[in-house]
């Protein structure tokens, strides 16, 4: 457990910087997982993800413009930023 811990969180730390150079807006944690504000209704933003295959939290009512995102293995994590770019790219577009 204290192993997988410390994966968890140097990957989250990893994602999070990214997140942060990268401009975007969101809420840290200390467990494995965060919320972004991906600026669109989650729903289209949650769709637009799956269209990349990579499957992302809920829609939280409270929160229209946000999503839950897990943290995962270095490469998943990889893949998340790819299409989350990819994503946020044709949003502005």
């Amino acid at each position: 457990v204290p192993k997988r811990r410390e994966i968890i969180k140097n990957v989250r730390e990893d994602v999070l910087s990214w997140a942060t150079g990268k401009g975007y807006s969101f809420i840290p944690s200390v467990s494995n997982k965060f919320m972004i504000d991906v600026k669109m209704p989650a729903r289209t933003y949650i769709e637009s993800m799956m269209a990349e295959k990579v499957l992302v939290g809920r829609a939280w009512p409270s929160m229209p413009t946000h999503v839950r995102v897990s943290i995962g293995l270095p490469e998943e994590m990889a893949k998340w930023k790819a299409a989350h770019e990819k994503v946020m790219a044709k949003a502005k577009a």
